[in-house]
Protein backbone atom coordinates (compact mmCIF):
# COMPACT_ATOMS: atom_id res chain seq x y z
CA UNK A 1 0.00 0.00 0.00
CA UNK A 2 0.68 3.88 -0.81
CA UNK A 3 3.45 4.77 -3.03
CA UNK A 4 6.41 3.20 -0.98
CA UNK A 5 5.97 -0.20 -2.28
CA UNK A 6 5.23 1.28 -5.92
CA UNK A 7 9.04 0.66 -7.05
CA UNK A 8 9.43 -2.50 -5.14
CA UNK A 9 6.35 -3.76 -7.72
CA UNK A 10 7.89 -2.52 -10.49
CA UNK A 11 10.91 -3.82 -9.75
CA UNK A 12 9.25 -7.55 -8.85
CA UNK A 13 7.23 -7.34 -11.98
CA UNK A 14 10.45 -6.57 -14.41
CA UNK A 15 11.48 -9.74 -12.68
CA UNK A 16 8.51 -11.59 -13.77
CA UNK A 17 7.49 -11.54 -17.63
CA UNK A 18 4.25 -13.40 -17.23
CA UNK A 19 3.20 -11.11 -14.56
CA UNK A 20 4.21 -7.92 -16.22
CA UNK A 21 2.19 -8.80 -19.15
CA UNK A 22 -0.60 -9.63 -17.09
CA UNK A 23 -1.05 -6.13 -15.62
CA UNK A 24 -0.20 -4.91 -19.30
CA UNK A 25 -3.41 -6.80 -20.65
CA UNK A 26 -5.55 -6.01 -17.19
CA UNK A 27 -4.24 -2.92 -15.69
CA UNK A 28 -3.03 -2.32 -11.89
CA UNK A 29 -2.52 -5.15 -9.97
CA UNK A 30 -5.74 -5.12 -7.84
CA UNK A 31 -3.76 -4.28 -4.83
CA UNK A 32 -2.49 -0.96 -6.34
CA UNK A 33 -5.77 -0.01 -7.81
CA UNK A 34 -8.01 3.24 -6.20
CA UNK A 35 -11.40 2.31 -4.91
CA UNK A 36 -13.80 4.30 -6.84
CA UNK A 37 -14.38 6.08 -3.69
CA UNK A 38 -10.97 7.79 -3.67
CA UNK A 39 -12.50 11.05 -4.52
CA UNK A 40 -15.21 11.17 -2.66
CA UNK A 41 -14.67 14.56 -0.77
CA UNK A 42 -13.21 14.78 3.10
CA UNK A 43 -13.11 12.13 5.22
CA UNK A 44 -15.68 12.37 7.91
CA UNK A 45 -13.58 10.86 10.27
CA UNK A 46 -10.28 12.76 9.68
CA UNK A 47 -8.82 11.43 13.29
CA UNK A 48 -9.62 8.21 12.85
CA UNK A 49 -7.98 7.80 9.08
CA UNK A 50 -5.12 9.12 10.65
CA UNK A 51 -5.21 6.26 13.51
CA UNK A 52 -5.11 3.68 10.98
CA UNK A 53 -2.74 5.13 8.42
CA UNK A 54 -0.01 5.46 11.36
CA UNK A 55 -0.72 2.37 12.95
CA UNK A 56 -0.55 1.07 9.36
CA UNK A 57 2.54 2.52 8.58
CA UNK A 58 4.19 1.38 11.78
CA UNK A 59 3.04 -2.15 10.40
CA UNK A 60 4.83 -1.92 7.04
CA UNK A 61 8.07 -0.17 8.54
CA UNK A 62 8.25 -3.48 10.80
CA UNK A 63 8.35 -5.61 7.36
CA UNK A 64 10.80 -3.27 5.68
CA UNK A 65 13.50 -5.77 6.52
CA UNK A 66 14.63 -9.35 5.93
CA UNK A 67 13.52 -12.45 7.45
CA UNK A 68 16.16 -12.24 10.86
CA UNK A 69 14.93 -13.79 14.18
CA UNK A 70 15.16 -9.85 15.36
CA UNK A 71 12.99 -8.69 12.58
CA UNK A 72 10.47 -11.25 13.12
CA UNK A 73 10.16 -10.72 16.42
CA UNK A 74 10.07 -7.20 15.81
CA UNK A 75 6.71 -7.77 13.69
CA UNK A 76 5.11 -9.35 16.13
CA UNK A 77 5.24 -7.73 18.70
CA UNK A 78 3.91 -4.82 16.19
CA UNK A 79 1.00 -6.71 15.56
CA UNK A 80 0.57 -7.80 18.98
CA UNK A 81 0.18 -3.68 19.84
CA UNK A 82 -2.05 -2.89 16.61
CA UNK A 83 -4.57 -5.63 17.43
CA UNK A 84 -6.67 -4.45 20.12
CA UNK A 85 -7.02 -1.24 18.79
CA UNK A 86 -7.99 -2.09 15.74
CA UNK A 87 -10.22 -5.12 16.98
CA UNK A 88 -11.83 -1.77 19.48
CA UNK A 89 -12.34 0.14 15.88
CA UNK A 90 -13.94 -2.51 13.91
CA UNK A 91 -16.13 -2.86 17.18
CA UNK A 92 -17.11 0.51 17.13
CA UNK A 93 -18.07 0.33 13.36
CA UNK A 94 -19.58 -2.85 13.44
CA UNK A 95 -17.09 -4.31 10.70
CA UNK A 96 -14.50 -1.69 8.97
CA UNK A 97 -14.86 1.68 8.87
CA UNK A 98 -16.27 3.22 5.27
CA UNK A 99 -14.11 5.23 2.61
CA UNK A 100 -16.83 8.23 3.71
CA UNK A 101 -15.49 7.89 7.24
CA UNK A 102 -11.82 7.53 6.91
CA UNK A 103 -11.09 7.51 3.06
CA UNK A 104 -9.99 5.12 0.83
CA UNK A 105 -6.17 4.77 2.04
CA UNK A 106 -8.06 4.41 5.63
CA UNK A 107 -10.27 1.44 4.56
CA UNK A 108 -6.91 0.06 3.09
CA UNK A 109 -5.29 0.96 5.98
CA UNK A 110 -7.70 -1.13 8.59
CA UNK A 111 -8.10 -3.70 6.04
CA UNK A 112 -3.91 -4.48 6.33
CA UNK A 113 -4.36 -4.42 10.02
CA UNK A 114 -6.55 -7.20 10.14
CA UNK A 115 -4.81 -9.07 7.56
CA UNK A 116 -1.84 -9.26 10.19
CA UNK A 117 -4.33 -10.07 13.38
CA UNK A 118 -3.11 -13.34 13.32
CA UNK A 119 -3.01 -13.66 17.52
CA UNK A 120 -7.04 -13.76 16.93
CA UNK A 121 -8.20 -15.35 13.69
CA UNK A 122 -11.94 -15.35 15.10
CA UNK A 123 -11.71 -11.74 14.82
CA UNK A 124 -9.90 -12.17 11.34
CA UNK A 125 -13.37 -14.52 10.59
CA UNK A 126 -15.38 -12.20 12.18
CA UNK A 127 -14.46 -9.08 10.06
CA UNK A 128 -14.16 -11.44 6.49
CA UNK A 129 -17.75 -12.08 6.69
CA UNK A 130 -18.81 -8.37 6.74
CA UNK A 131 -17.07 -7.07 3.90
CA UNK A 132 -18.49 -8.21 1.29
CA UNK A 133 -20.80 -5.24 0.85
CA UNK A 134 -17.48 -3.29 0.93
CA UNK A 135 -16.49 -5.70 -1.77
CA UNK A 136 -19.32 -5.24 -4.07
CA UNK A 137 -18.90 -0.98 -3.88
CA UNK A 138 -15.14 -0.84 -4.36
CA UNK A 139 -14.22 -0.04 -1.10
CA UNK A 140 -12.68 -2.84 -0.53
CA UNK A 141 -10.39 -4.51 -4.04
CA UNK A 142 -11.05 -7.94 -4.82
CA UNK A 143 -7.29 -8.88 -4.51
CA UNK A 144 -7.46 -8.08 -0.90
CA UNK A 145 -11.20 -10.15 -0.17
CA UNK A 146 -8.93 -13.31 -1.52
CA UNK A 147 -5.74 -12.51 0.91
CA UNK A 148 -8.28 -12.19 3.58
CA UNK A 149 -10.30 -15.40 2.66
CA UNK A 150 -6.88 -16.99 2.48
CA UNK A 151 -5.94 -15.99 5.90
CA UNK A 152 -8.78 -17.08 7.16
CA UNK A 153 -8.77 -19.89 5.99
CA UNK A 154 -5.04 -21.21 6.48
CA UNK A 155 -5.42 -19.77 10.54
CA UNK A 156 -8.49 -22.04 10.93
CA UNK A 157 -5.88 -24.94 9.48
CA UNK A 158 -8.02 -25.13 6.46
CA UNK A 159 -7.14 -25.73 3.22
CA UNK A 160 -6.77 -22.06 1.66
CA UNK A 161 -8.85 -20.73 -2.16
CA UNK A 162 -6.31 -19.04 -4.15
CA UNK A 163 -2.73 -20.06 -2.93
CA UNK A 164 -2.01 -16.27 -1.60
CA UNK A 165 -0.70 -17.76 1.42
CA UNK A 166 3.18 -18.53 1.46
CA UNK A 167 5.73 -20.56 3.67
CA UNK A 168 9.18 -21.54 2.95
CA UNK A 169 10.19 -24.66 1.59
CA UNK A 170 14.18 -25.24 0.49
CA UNK A 171 14.71 -21.82 -0.02
CA UNK A 172 11.64 -20.69 -1.85
CA UNK A 173 8.25 -19.60 -1.04
CA UNK A 174 5.55 -22.05 -2.20
CA UNK A 175 2.08 -21.81 -1.42
CA UNK A 176 0.31 -23.44 2.09
CA UNK A 177 -1.94 -26.52 1.07
CA UNK A 178 -5.44 -25.27 -0.83
CA UNK A 179 -8.09 -26.78 -1.75
CA UNK A 180 -8.24 -28.51 -5.16
CA UNK A 181 -5.37 -27.24 -6.42
CA UNK A 182 -5.64 -28.10 -9.93
CA UNK A 183 -8.64 -25.58 -10.05
CA UNK A 184 -6.81 -22.89 -8.19
CA UNK A 185 -6.12 -20.76 -11.43
CA UNK A 186 -9.26 -20.86 -12.55
CA UNK A 187 -10.32 -19.58 -9.25
CA UNK A 188 -8.08 -16.91 -9.57
CA UNK A 189 -9.11 -16.02 -12.75
CA UNK A 190 -12.69 -16.05 -11.62
CA UNK A 191 -11.96 -12.79 -9.32
CA UNK A 192 -9.36 -11.20 -11.58
CA UNK A 193 -5.79 -12.37 -10.19
CA UNK A 194 -3.28 -13.34 -12.28
CA UNK A 195 -2.24 -17.15 -12.37
CA UNK A 196 -0.25 -18.52 -9.00
CA UNK A 197 3.02 -18.82 -10.51
CA UNK A 198 2.90 -15.66 -11.69
CA UNK A 199 2.00 -14.50 -8.17
CA UNK A 200 4.33 -16.48 -6.53
CA UNK A 201 7.27 -15.00 -8.85
CA UNK A 202 6.28 -11.45 -7.86
CA UNK A 203 5.64 -12.19 -4.25
CA UNK A 204 8.76 -14.12 -3.93
CA UNK A 205 10.70 -10.84 -5.22
CA UNK A 206 9.01 -8.37 -3.12
CA UNK A 207 9.59 -10.25 0.26
CA UNK A 208 12.98 -11.28 -0.90
CA UNK A 209 14.75 -14.57 0.35
CA UNK A 210 12.80 -16.42 2.63
CA UNK A 211 14.23 -17.46 5.98
CA UNK A 212 16.41 -20.31 6.62
CA UNK A 213 15.31 -23.37 7.67
CA UNK A 214 16.83 -23.64 11.81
Amino acid sequence: MGTGRRPKLAAALAQCPSAAEFVRLHGKPSAERAAPHADAGPPGAPALRQQLLDMARVDQKARSGGWSQAEIQRMLEVDAANLPQIKRIVAEHDGLPTVAEVGADGVAAAWLLVQHADRDPAFQAQVLEKISPLVRSGEITSHEYVLLTDRVLVNQNKPQRYGSQLLAVDGKWVPKPMEAPEQVDRRRAEVGEMPLADYVCVVSHLAGPPPAAP
